[in-house]
């Protein structure tokens, strides 16, 4: 069989360009980031033997005039074509900076043996679901059992179902007002926008009071060898006067049919900039110190602090996440990445 070229692909909704994505997403999709790969917005990479690349193109007179790739994630392949794939990228973008956003310990390993500085960038929540308590017994659990209780005190009740279930006027009123508290527009790249419309081996729960439709949470597949093994807490929606622990109700409840469906993973996702576990990597000390004051003093570019605080509830694992750059990261170069992120 002849081997097919790799090629820049842009119109990844093409019908074959989707399906050939598709089908190595189901393949080698297990990370928590690797539904986000078919964001809207997102370019793609495409060696169709080896795998692909997702990324978010962007070009800017003053961050990034030569243009930059926002890699999302790890790359889509199995671990033996990693670096084969990576070296076809770098053989044929056209780009001139590339950054690696929220990437795991496997390719960072990669990228820093070919000498490039590798970041701490956060930590990945991860909850292994046989062994979560969903009795939420012992005082590790105070905090969301008191959630919990406080929104079944308050009529709170949680349903799974499809998007076109619900109607598309309350659906439309709470994206507008939740959108409308977090600056007009959702994120890109660490989180995967919502769609407003059912995707495939997507999950979809909602929390009502007496009919009323109070928040959704939306959760993407994660895949190994054409199963689905878990699942990514994506994203959120709630309104402003929706009782304390509406949210956390309606994941609980997910963690409830996940386990009965023995799935094996509930990511809560990233936490960005929870620099926990020291860097492991030669690293940009810089970097690092703009990641620590960003964390620590900037909430209105994100909450990250308040983030981890609540994921820790829910005493999962943790999961270093990194960043990288070819060529290496400098203050600079991180506007950019803010920009590609809609943060800017």
């Amino acid at each position: 069989m002849q081997r097919a070229s790799s090629a820049l692909v842009h119109d990844f909704a093409a019908p074959v360009s989707h399906a050939q994505l598709w089908r190595l997403l189901t393949r080698h999709g297990s990370s928590a980031m690797a539904y986000s790969s078919l964001q809207p917005g997102a370019a793609h990479f495409l060696d169709e033997q080896l795998g692909y690349l997702a990324y978010i193109p962007i070009r800017h007179p003053l961050y990034a005039p030569r243009g930059m790739n926002v890699v999302i994630g790890d790359p889509i392949a199995a671990p033996a074509d990693v670096e084969r794939l990576l070296d076809a990228y770098l053989a044929e973008t056209r780009a001139a900076l590339t950054v690696f956003l929220d990437i795991g310990s496997t390719f960072a390993d990669v990228l820093s043996a070919r000498g490039y500085p590798v970041n701490e960038f956060g930590v990945n929540s991860m909850i292994d679901l046989r062994g979560f308590d969903l009795a939420l017994r012992g005082k590790q659990y105070s905090h969301l059992r008191r959630w919990r209780n406080k929104a079944h005190a308050e009529g709170i009740e949680v349903h799974e179902g499809r998007l076109g279930e619900l109607g598309r006027e309350e659906l439309g009123e709470l994206n507008r007002e939740w959108l409308a508290r977090k600056g007009g527009h959702d994120l890109a790249g660490l989180t995967r926008p919502l769609v407003l419309e059912d995707e495939d081996d997507v999950r979809y729960f909602w929390a009502r009071q007496q009919g009323r439709l109070l928040a959704l949470a939306v959760f993407d597949p994660m895949y190994r060898d054409g199963r689905i093994t878990g699942y990514l807490h994506n994203a959120s929606r709630a309104l402003k006067d929706a009782p304390n622990g509406t949210n956390d109700a309606i994941v609980l409840h997910a963690i409830g049919q996940f386990q009965a469906e023995g799935k094996d993973i509930l990511s809560l996702g990233l936490s960005p900039l929870a620099l926990k576990n020291g860097e492991r990597y030669p690293h940009n000390p810089v970097v690092a110190w703009a990641f620590d004051f960003i964390y620590r003093r900037c909430p209105f570019i994100y909450p990250c602090q308040g983030n981890v605080f609540h994921k820790e509830k829910y005493c999962g694992r943790q999961e270093a996440s990194f960043i990288a750059g070819i060529p290496a990261l400098n203050l600079y170069h991180l506007l950019g990445i803010l920009k590609a992120l809609r943060a800017l």
